[in-house]
């Protein structure tokens, strides 16, 4: 890690969350918020990152019989 002044993630340290690894992550759609938000759950939050699903958003398709 880079180390400059003003630099705080260098020396702060997040504590892990009580019961993250009995919890899930559900994360629909996979654009820059999707994934933004799975690397923050893995950094911060310390979740692993086999809990964390990102779902492809889908059309539906519609069937005229």
């Amino acid at each position: 890690m880079y180390y400059s002044n003003g630099n705080y993630e260098a020396f702060a340290h997040p504590r892990k969350p009580a019961g993250v690894n009995k919890k899930y992550a559900y994360i629909v759609g996979t654009g820059l918020a999707g994934l933004s938000t799975a690397v923050f759950l893995i950094r911060d939050a310390q979740m692993s990152g086999e809990n964390i699903h990102i779902f492809l958003k889908s059309y539906q398709l519609l069937v005229v019989p």
